[in-house]
């Protein structure tokens, strides 16, 4: 087993798996409520979509996403879940009749987004200014990626710097200090 090529390689994946974490997962967990934007206005199209996705692999699963959009803007407002094989997100289908109740909403998203056709959406209130979509709930997904893709990242480089600093199991011993 040649340790050196394995460290490499975890070198290789550990920067990419840092990058991932910042690139696609840190711009949404780090958005903070100041720099959001709210946009307002009646609903003109709502649907939920069921799409069966497979992967290389050959198996499958099911993606659902909540689109709709405000009168005021031309943005589409997309919310998307893997849901695997469960037939339907029920957390969608109440969102779909909350917003059909109330007739108009509020969504919130970035400012730098604001001109782009599919923004993220952050928060959703129905007309009554209730939160039906939480902030928190938005980010949590990003959450969850950003740690594993962080965690798989340190662990990679630290890989790398155990086989190319201390190698030598000799060497930690000399660099012990005594103080008596």
């Amino acid at each position: 087993m040649n340790k050196a090529y394995y460290a490499e390689k975890g070198l290789f994946v550990g920067i990419t798996s840092v990058v991932c974490a910042f690139y696609f997962f840190a711009p949404t967990l780090f958005t903070l409520k100041s720099s959001l934007i709210e946009i307002n206005g009646e609903i003109s199209e709502l649907n939920i979509y069921y799409t069966s996705v497979e992967s290389y692999r050959g198996s499958n699963s099911i993606k659902s996403e909540l689109q709709f959009t405000l009168n005021s803007s031309q943005s589409r407002y997309v919310l998307m879940k893997n849901i695997g094989q469960s037939g339907i997100n029920e957390r969608f289908e109440n969102l779909e009749n909350q917003l059909r109740q109330s007739g108009s909403a509020s969504v919130w998203i970035k400012q730098s987004q604001k001109d782009e056709y599919k923004p993220t959406v952050f928060q959703i209130a129905d007309k009554n200014r209730s939160v039906i979509y939480g902030f928190e709930e938005s980010k949590s997904h990003s959450r969850f990626g950003f740690l594993i893709s962080f965690a798989l990242g340190i662990f990679g480089i630290g890989l790398w710097v155990r086989h190319k600093y201390f190698k030598n199991p000799d060497m930690r011993k000399s660099k012990r200090i005594s103080f008596f």
